[in-house]
């Protein structure tokens, strides 16, 4: 899973990149909520938000402000929900974009490490869902914090196997 990165044209003119952090639709318009990276490569603290349209690929495009004070309230209120729901245990969720393009937010139900593969492995549902209904299995790189940064491909069927028992080992307990 790699950073979405944009390109944001900030109040003093200057085009920047900012650090896709989340994106959502209301009945009008699409949105996301970014971080500016800053000229030395750090992300900042702060979280922006615009709307944004998607051209033929899919792509992110014709950014534009927030008009009205319901915009702002309603942009405020899915950051505020974001950082409730998440900010007590955020190692343990990570965002992915599926096939339609779409951001899903997962969440990380075992981790694990098959020093016969030299990796460490993440079971993850997605989060949205009331009761784990499909697990997902996946190889992955860890931040500084223990946070998903990149999830890589199984390989072989042997791993499968390895990965499978670690699954019944877990369901047995």
């Amino acid at each position: 899973m790699e950073n979405q990165l944009i390109s944001v044209v900030t109040e003093d003119g200057k085009e920047q990149q900012g650090k896709v952090i989340f994106t959502f639709d209301s009945e009008e318009h699409s949105y996301v909520l970014y971080s500016l990276i800053e000229d030395n490569g750090e992300e900042s603290t702060e979280v922006s938000a615009l709307r944004y349209e998607l051209d033929e690929n899919g792509e992110m495009t014709d950014f534009s402000s927030l008009e009205t004070d319901e915009e702002w309230e309603m942009v405020e209120e899915v950051l505020n929900t974001l950082v409730h729901e998440f900010s007590n245990d955020l190692t343990n969720y990570f965002t992915i974009t599926n096939d339609d393009n779409e951001d899903v937010i997962c969440e990380i139900l075992h981790r694990f490490e098959l020093k016969e593969y030299g990796k460490s492995y993440i079971l993850y549902t997605f989060a949205d869902e009331e009761e784990a209904t499909e697990i997902f299995a996946a190889s992955y790189i860890a931040g500084e914090n223990g946070e998903v940064v990149d999830l890589i491909p199984i390989d072989s069927e042997e791993e499968w196997s390895a990965i499978e028992r670690e699954l019944d080992f877990i369901t047995e307990k």
